[in-house]
Parts: structure tokens; C-alpha cells; sequence
């Protein structure tokens, strides 16, 4: 029985327990991080790296994801833009059918009032931009702040930014049970892959664990509803790059915001979330999706959804059609309920912090989440707003 002790303990070695791991370390603390696989094993490595803001909706989720955009240039420099694939790339949300245009002009309209840099173009505009794009689009929503990374390579970055800084890593590694003292966790029984046991003592405990925080936070009386929600998607072979910019439907608004019209509607498409995406990597490859499906956890991909991003994308990118598909693969989003993330410090167990649920906004939302995780740790008020967002609000009464 090995034991180890440290200051804050970081269980999720995705996006946000390694940027929550590197800011804490930054911040002073000792830092052990934690993950029952890989880095990557999760949502991070199976997703696409838009850093957006014109997929959010006005509000505390547009504040938010415009205050962390802003933040990834200094990051990049830090990591290395090159090393992580940053790129200010700008983007096009694709307007599909006459009807939504009113609908993305108020949308246009929302992100300027919010001091976002948009524009509608018509189809000639939009043809301007990206002339590979279907001439029966109807126009486009052009939103020049928009970028895009590598997230696996910004996952491995940070980790081993916070090891630099001296955290510690845990790799395969299961939590087995924590050790509950009235509102806090004095510490966790904790299980490697080898059989080693480990009991490990902190002073706080910061939950990141995306798709596996329900079952984490069970261990430790903590109510974190999160489920996976399958995005499926498609990686072409080498190829002249068919985008500039990012390029996403209007439909990706309502698949990705409206869960609950997958099972009201006759529409195939509309049952599966699909919104077309397509994202041009430095490496001269396209990722092309995607779906939005609740199927538990799992990360097969479908014969309907592999065929559906296919044509459906040859219908927006006609090029597309003639692209060699290398692999198709799975991701599982982090989906809460209300489809607002599990942000802050709990009053469950008062030395936990939790930061999960981001859904498909994980990419985005790294860089302000650790801000926030690190000043909560040092006893500092966030520097976002976090109504409504507390990590308590779907359970009970606190314990007495």
C-alpha cells in the first residue's frame, strides 16, 4: 500500500483536468492529476477543435465562451501555437433553407450587441469566402474571431506544461472509494491497472472527469447528471484544403440546443442531431460531421450516421463527394440536463470542486475553466460569474 499526500488532487486528465492541473501548479499548489486511462482516452480525444463563440447563445454561455476565445492566444503562445495547432481562422455558420435567415440575422444581430465581430453575407458573399461551397446555400453568418486547434495536442501540451511545474501524474488509475468526513473528503482508496493500491490524502479534490462524473461523483455523495451524448464524425485523407474557415450549419444550433426535438420529430436527420461541420487541419486532412445521439456509452460509429455526414456534407461542400474517408470515429460529449456546465465550488463537500459537463464546448471553455478552478482553489471569488451553473443544483438538501 503506497500512500500519497498533496494539496488538491485532479481527477480527469481531458481538456479540463489538465488545464486545471497546469493552472493550479501555476498558482503554487501541489498537484497530483489523475486519470483512470490517458490523457485523451475521453471527449478530447475524439472531437473536433473549434474555439468558438458563434455557436453559443446570448447569455452567461456566449460571456463565457468569448471570455475564454480570448484567453487562447496567450495560451497558444505559451504551449507554442505550432505545437498545438492554433489558428485564428475565422468561420462560417452556413444558412441551408430561405427560412433561416431571419433567424441568423437575429442571431448576427445578438452576437454584435455582445461586442462579437459578425456579418451576414449573402450566397455571393459566402461564395466570395469559400468558393467550394454549395451555390443553393442561401448565405452564411461570417464571424472573422473565430479558431480552431488540435485538441489532443493541446491536452498533451498542458500535461506536460503541469508536470514542468511539478504535478504529479496517475495514469490508469480508478478511484475505488473516498474517504467522507461530514461536508468534506479527507481522501480516496485508489487502484492502478498493475493492482498497486494507493491511499491518497488532499486538501482538495477537483472533479473533471467529463462523460465518467456521475459515477465519480457518487463515490463521494455528489449529484453530477452527466451523460454521454455521441458526436460522430468523419477524417478525409490528405487533400488542397476544400475551407478556409471553420464551416457549420444553423442546424448545428438546434441539434446541439434542442436534445428533446430528436425524439418529437419524423425527420431523420433532425433524429439524429445531425449539423454539418467541417474543419480544414493544418496536417491537409478535413474532419467532416456530425451527429448528436444519446446512446450510452457507446462509441461505435453507425452505418445511418457514417453515410448521413457523408452525403449530407457533399450536399454543402459538393468536393466533398470525391474526398477518400481514412476513418470514422466516435466521441462522447459530457451532456447535463439543463445544458449548462457543473461549474464551482460545491457545499456538499466543501473541499470539492467541480468543473463538468461542458458538452461540446469542453475546447472552448479550457482556458477561462481552469481561471476559475484556481481561484476557487486559493479561496478567491471566480472571476466569471457562475450562477447558475453551481455543481450543487441538482441535489438535495446539504447534509446536515
Amino acid at each position: 500500500m503506497r500512500r500519497i499526500a498533496t494539496e488538491i488532487a485532479v481527477f480527469g486528465a481531458g481538456i479540463m483536468g489538465a488545464a486545471c492541473a497546469d493552472a493550479l501548479a501555476e498558482a503554487g499548489h501541489r498537484v497530483v492529476l489523475i486519470d483512470s486511462a490517458l490523457p485523451n482516452a475521453g471527449s478530447s480525444g475524439a472531437c473536433d477543435g473549434y474555439v468558438s463563440v458563434s455557436t453559443k447563445t446570448p447569455g452567461p454561455a456566449l460571456a463565457m465562451a468569448a471570455a475564454s476565445q480570448r484567453l487562447y492566444p496567450a495560451l497558444a503562445a505559451r504551449l507554442g501555437a505550432s505545437r498545438i495547432d492554433y489558428k485564428r481562422c475565422g468561420g462560417l455558420m452556413l444558412i441551408e433553407a430561405a427560412d433561416e435567415i431571419d433567424k441568423m440575422a437575429a442571431h448576427s444581430a445578438l452576437l454584435r450587441e455582445a461586442g462579437i465581430d459578425a456579418r451576414m453575407v449573402d450566397r455571393a458573399g459566402m461564395l466570395a469566402i469559400e468558393p467550394n461551397l454549395s451555390p443553393d446555400l442561401q448565405g452564411a453568418l461570417d464571424v472573422p474571431d473565430e479558431a480552431q486547434v488540435t485538441p489532443y495536442l493541446v491536452v498533451l501540451a498542458l500535461v506536460a506544461s503541469a508536470r514542468t511545474r511539478g504535478v504529479d501524474t496517475l495514469w490508469h488509475t480508478s478511484v475505488k472509494a473516498f474517504d467522507v468526513a461530514g461536508d468534506r473528503i479527507a481522501g480516496a482508496s485508489l487502484e492502478r491497472g498493475d493492482g498497486e493500491r494507493i491511499e491518497l490524502a488532499a486538501e482538495q479534490f477537483v472533479f473533471c472527469a467529463g462523460i465518467w462524473s456521475q459515477a465519480l461523483g457518487a463515490l463521494a455523495g455528489l449529484e453530477l447528471p452527466v451523460v454521454p451524448r455521441r458526436g460522430e464524425l468523419l477524417v478525409t485523407a490528405r487533400a488542397k484544403p476544400l475551407a478556409t474557415r471553420f464551416l457549420v450549419s444553423a442546424r448545428y444550433l438546434t441539434a446541439k440546443l434542442d436534445p428533446d426535438l430528436a425524439a418529437r420529430s419524423d425527420d431523420p436527420l433532425v433524429r439524429m442531431g445531425y449539423g454539418f461541420t467541417l474543419e480544414a487541419t493544418p496536417h491537409g486532412q478535413h474532419i467532416v460531421g456530425n451527429t448528436r445521439v444519446f446512446a450510452g456509452f457507446d462509441r461505435r460509429v453507425s452505418g445511418d450516421g457514417y453515410r448521413t455526414i457523408l452525403a449530407e456534407g457533399a450536399k454543402r461542400v459538393p468536393a466533398l463527394a470525391k474526398a477518400t474517408i481514412l476513418r470514422a470515429f466516435a466521441g462522447l460529449r459530457p451532456f447535463v440536463p439543463d445544458k449548462r456546465p457543473l461549474l464551482g465550488r460545491s457545499i456538499v463537500r466543501r473541499n470539492a470542486i467541480v468543473a463538468a459537463g461542458h458538452e461540446g464546448d469542453g475546447i472552448t471553455l479550457a482556458p477561462l475553466t481552469a481561471q476559475i478552478v484556481a481561484a476557487l482553489a486559493d479561496g478567491h471569488p471566480s472571476p466569471f460569474p457562475l450562477a447558475g451553473m453551481e455543481p450543487d443544483r441538482f441535489a438535495g438538501p446539504p447534509l446536515p
